[in-house]
């Protein structure tokens, strides 16, 4: 990586049919209004779309709070001077 990177990060949920959480399986916000347990996975990729880092949290985190937890394992793994990151209007 140069001196400056751009970075895109995105959240997503994976559900599970399954009737009682299990301690990462939780339910938790669905945009479909869905009961089932979850668990949310986010997404940090280059310009291209070449996935950086991905990381897995427990159904019932907030999607707005995986954002700073990535960007911070990122940058302490690979140092940058600057990094510039895009994400929905949801996160920010």
């Amino acid at each position: 990586m140069g001196p400056a990177s751009l970075v895109l990060y995105d959240v997503s949920t994976l559900y599970f049919e399954t009737d009682a959480g299990d301690g990462f399986r939780e339910p938790g916000f669905s945009k479909e209004r869905r009961l089932d347990t979850q668990i949310t996975i986010g997404l940090l990729t280059d310009a291209a779309g070449f996935p950086l880092m991905v990381n897995a949290f427990e159904g019932n985190t907030a999607e707005t709070t995986t954002m700073v937890p990535i960007i911070q394992a990122f940058v302490a793994a690979h140092p940058t001077a600057d990094v510039t990151v895009v994400a929905d209007a949801g996160m920010i």
